[in-house]
């Protein structure tokens, strides 16, 4: 088994690596209060989070209002700073505990919620990675992160989600075509330096405009996501390749 970090920000640093998956990767700093600031300055949305951890859990946005006014959503909770220094207040209990602070993608939206895409990526031994199925999560009713359990939100086919979001207009085959080449593409990136992961849950998105995005890399996905689907054979699939 490697001895390589399965960190968020070691796979991101691996992916970075490869300059044609670059344009796929939303900019990721590990959190400081000049990276933080640069970074909101310039996009007015980040978001900052644990590296090492899963499920959104300690998830957390930040909106810049106005020249002195600052919103922070943890959940489904709002909460408004008047001043820089009430941020930096707040960053300094983050800081030394292993986060970091990236580009909020505007995601597209289902019904004013945000989703984004699961996309399973399997190989087995001494052969190609494939991708074996994949899904969309929409948020919960004013939640920013898409995980079933904690926004209460629902899983729904990826063309489901492409119907319903302002990305109807677009080409379908096309999209999903983009999706899957850059999915085996991250796979094949980080796959030398993890020989032992033959399964990647790959969280991917597409922004408002039809443009792919790769958010995070999962080695230990969680496979009961897709018996959500009511395409069952998805999720057999899946597992079938997981046991071999």
């Amino acid at each position: 088994m490697s001895n390589l970090s399965t960190s968020k920000w070691t796979k991101y640093r691996l992916l970075r690596k490869s300059e044609e998956l670059r344009a796929y990767l939303p900019e990721t700093e590990w959190l400081k209060e000049s990276t933080f600031w640069r970074m909101l300055n310039k996009y007015e949305q980040v978001i900052i989070k644990p590296t090492g951890s899963y499920g959104g859990h300690g998830v957390i946005r930040f909106k810049k209002l106005n020249a002195s006014e600052y919103e922070l959503q943890n959940g489904a909770k709002k909460k408004i700073f008047r001043d820089q220094e009430q941020v930096n207040a707040f960053l300094k209990k983050k800081s030394g505990k292993n986060y970091i602070v990236q580009q909020r993608i505007p995601l597209a939206t289902v019904n004013g919620r945000p989703f984004d895409l699961r996309v399973m990526v399997q190989r087995h031994p001494h052969s190609k990675w494939q991708v074996t199925g994949k899904l969309a999560k929409v948020a919960g009713r004013g939640f920013i992160v898409t995980n079933i359990r904690m926004s209460s939100g629902k899983v729904v086919s990826v063309e489901h989600a492409l119907r319903h979001s302002q990305l109807k207009s677009m080409r379908s085959g096309d999209l999903l075509a983009q999706l899957d080449k850059v999915a085996l593409k991250s796979a094949a990136k980080l796959g030398p330096s993890y020989r032992w992961v033959k399964t990647m849950g790959i969280d991917m998105a597409f922004d408002k405009v039809g443009r792919v995005w790769i958010i995070e890399v999962n080695y230990l996905p969680m496979l009961e996501l897709f018996l959500k689907l009511k395409d069952k054979s998805i999720f057999r699939r899946i597992k079938s390749f997981h046991k071999k």
